[in-house]
């Protein structure tokens, strides 16, 4: 950028990726002359192949909302001109700072207390975990993303964004574990020095035996315990003891780094008494108390004695049976709960016996009345979406706006068979996914609002995990799709397309 260049009420005023490392991506520091604020402006070209996850990211992240987050202010697409083309820009908030990797290299690769480290993830995870209601993820979380600002702060940028460009560190994990992985390599990072993650220009890999790398704790001497028990349960390289469960999401995150807080804190003993310099003299209170403590223990003892004396007299002895002392020897303080079989095999899948397709606000037969429960569309693909073959796909109509030309959405009916107790949804779209619900019921009801809804997330993702904060049981599953997304072969036409799906 050779000068301040202009794009609507924004001013670039420099280039924040001058080595081009994704040339198709642009990203600028600019100044909102409206609002009088700096912003951050990404931008990428339209017909790029990942502008529509792109686009879609940018809105769904935009809905999310806390303050640790660098939240998305503005969305805008630029028609072709005859210098450049059409174009997608993303302004976000800016934030003056360091991020981790400037932190830690500003260091000498240095870790900060143990203390300050858990309260800078703990931040990241509560920012991360915002998106958990709303099916957003970050999924490309990594030390460039967190911002520790002149003030203090701490803020996260890039959520969902960064992954709808570069995808994940890891593309084996989905993006709520890779979210979680993250968190733990961070911790890692700021205890240690360390990387554990994928590789990252500029952060020095964490040591490994074998596979996995090791503890913190053996990296530097003074890391406690619970720290190696945090990272072992969240960082997916790190050896895991049996009996140990991954944490699931970030929300699970906070709440174990507030254990982990809890056990570095100080035992408070009490100050000593003012009448008891150095500790060696005692207060007629305390002494009475003492007295008094003996006298019950004493009297404990006794009782205890004639109790034992009356349960030999009358023949009934108690003795521990091996079981007994078995369990007995287990619970110490070092001892960790056995996995159940459940948590070693991974969550049930439940059986799809049959798929329909669900159009209850449509009226094929043109009588004038919506066709209710009896409705369908596209029916003969129903089938393809559970066919866990990812080149085959159901297809809605396509339609000239995304509330599906005004009748609220097309969707997808599952039959289980009989009753199951459903927790979660993995979807995987053709494409750009659709605004997605999750319904469940008993039997086939003719308006989705009368189905139990078990969780939703917004248009974006091409593939979803969607995850009800309890499970609902039914025969049923529908799979409602109130907003479809723009077709990118037909821009203007709208139509969702769904290739898999798994229930849980």
């Amino acid at each position: 950028m050779t000068g301040p260049e202009r794009i609507g009420r924004y001013l670039l005023l420099a280039d924040l990726d001058p080595e081009q490392l994704d040339p198709a991506v642009q990203f600028f520091r600019g100044h909102d002359e409206v609002l009088d604020r700096e912003v951050s402006l990404r931008i990428l070209d339209a017909d790029d192949p990942r502008a529509p996850a792109f686009l879609g990211a940018a809105r769904a992240a935009a809905l999310v909302e806390d303050r640790r987050l660098l939240r998305i202010l503005d969305v805008l697409t630029l028609s072709k001109t005859d210098t450049q083309p059409a174009q997608i820009v993303v302004i976000s908030e800016w934030a003056t700072g360091r991020n981790l990797s400037e932190l830690m290299q500003s260091r000498g690769d240095q870790p900060i207390p143990v203390d300050d480290a858990i309260n800078i993830v703990a931040e990241v995870a509560r920012a991360v975990a915002a998106g958990l209601s709303t099916n957003v993820n970050h999924g490309r979380l990594r030390p460039s993303s967190v911002i520790v600002t002149d003030a203090g702060e701490v803020r996260v940028r890039g959520l969902a964004v960064d992954a709808s460009l570069w995808g994940s560190l890891n593309p084996d994990e989905t993006k709520t574990q890779s979210d979680v992985d993250a968190l733990g390599c961070l911790l890692y990072l700021l205890v240690t020095g360390l990387w554990a993650g994928p590789p990252v220009a500029g952060l020095t890999a964490a040591p490994k035996t074998g596979a996995n790398v090791l503890p913190p704790s053996r990296v530097r001497a003074d890391v406690p315990r619970v720290v190696d028990e945090a990272v072992a349960r969240s960082v997916s390289s790190a050896a895991r003891p049996r009996g140990v469960t991954n944490i699931t999401d970030a929300s699970a995150f906070t709440a174990m780094l507030g254990l982990t807080r809890d056990h570095l804190a100080p035992v408070s003993h009490g100050a000593k008494h003012r009448d008891e310099p150095n500790g060696k003299t005692q207060s007629t209170s305390h002494i009475l108390l003492r007295i008094a403590g003996v006298i019950i223990a004493f009297a404990l003892v006794i009782g205890f004695g004639i109790w034992g004396w009356q349960l030999i007299t009358s023949g009934s002895v108690l003795t521990a049976t091996p079981t007994e002392v078995a369990v007995a020897d287990l619970l110490t303080e070092s001892a960790l709960p056995m996995a159940s079989a459940s948590a070693q095999s991974g969550p049930e899948v439940l059986p799809i016996v049959k798929v329909r397709s669900f159009d209850p606000f449509g009226d094929d037969n043109k009588d004038g009345n919506p066709d209710g429960k009896k409705g369908k569309e596209n029916n003969e693909e129903a089938a393809l979406a559970a066919d866990l073959d990812v080149t085959t796909a159901w297809h809605s109509q396509s339609y000239k706006s995304a509330d599906a030309d005004g009748k609220g959405g097309v969707g997808l009916i599952i039959n289980m068979g009989e009753p199951h107790s459903v927790s979660s949804a993995s979807l995987t779209f053709e494409g750009v996914g659709a605004a997605t619900q999750v319904r469940v019921a008993d039997e086939i009801l003719p308006d989705p609002s009368l189905w139990t809804l078990l969780a939703e997330a917004p248009a974006g993702d091409r593939q979803i995990d969607l995850r009800g904060p309890r499970a609902i049981t039914g025969k049923y599953v529908l799979l409602w799709f109130p907003q479809l997304p723009q077709r990118v072969d037909d821009p203007g036409t709208y139509r969702v397309g769904l290739s898999k799906v798994t229930l849980n």
